[in-house]
């Protein structure tokens, strides 16, 4: 099984396996977008917001957005313990599929989770937040929301590389690091009374189109280079567990 065919069936194969876990996932957007709300209504309601709590939604933001392309389920709690995905991996090897195929099977799985998945958790804050509504229009929130979900395709792509390019030990290690540094960046911000959520949308009433266009391209790109980086540490990495 080739091309197009074998990217679909891998998907549709990892939905089937892992269907509960996005519904966990969408859970946890909800949660997560239901406290934020309240986070960034402050900054648009007058009273203000502290930069300490700017920086936690941030830090939020930038951590939540790209664990929307994964399925919250046991085999995700299990990759330092049990390695699971090198096992899987190991398995299709043994298959007449190409490692191309599984890399697209594995991005357009978490694409699609994490475009569905974010629209619930921007839906639900412009939702829950009435001083946002009256100062940001739906557009614009759509054009913000736009831009921070191809920021998660981009992330989440590394997280890909991570996940199915090395063991399980050296991904939880990786992904670990990676949410630190996060909120490492994230409190510095704050510190320097830079706001991450709250400067995009400044910048997104400016340019409402471009910024958006600008980052799709972006994301495209890196898609693009991810998916080779995937494809080349498939045909060269371990498959030993």
């Amino acid at each position: 099984m080739s091309g197009w065919r074998a990217t679909k069936a891998l998907a549709a194969f990892e939905f089937k396996r892992d269907w509960l876990g996005l519904v966990f996932t969408a859970v946890f957007a909800l949660y997560v977008g239901t406290i934020i709300s309240a986070l960034v209504d402050d900054r648009f309601s007058g009273s203000g917001v502290s930069r300490y709590l700017s920086g936690m939604a941030d830090w939020l933001y930038t951590f939540t957005i790209p664990a929307f392309g994964c399925a919250m389920n046991r085999t995700m709690f299990a990759y330092w313990r049990g390695d699971v995905f090198t096992k899987r991996l190991s398995h299709w090897r043994t298959m007449p599929i190409p490692v191309a195929r599984m890399a697209s099977a594995r991005m357009l799985f978490a694409g699609a989770a994490l475009a569905a998945i974010g629209t619930i958790f921007f839906t639900v804050q412009y939702l829950l937040a009435p001083a946002l509504r009256d100062r940001v229009s739906p557009g614009e929130w759509a054009a913000a929301a736009a831009i921070w979900l191809c920021y998660g395709v981009i992330v989440n792509a590394v997280i890909l590389y991570l996940e199915m390019g090395f063991n399980g030990k050296t991904y939880v290690k990786s992904y670990m690091s990676m949410c630190l540094a996060l909120g490492l960046i994230s409190l510095v911000a704050a510190w320097q009374g830079v706001s991450f959520v709250g400067g995009l949308l400044d910048a997104v009433r400016e340019a409402p189109a471009l910024l958006p266009i600008g980052a799709v391209a972006v994301a495209a790109v890196a898609l693009y280079v991810m998916r080779r980086a995937i494809v080349k540490r498939l045909e060269r990495r371990s498959y030993t567990f």
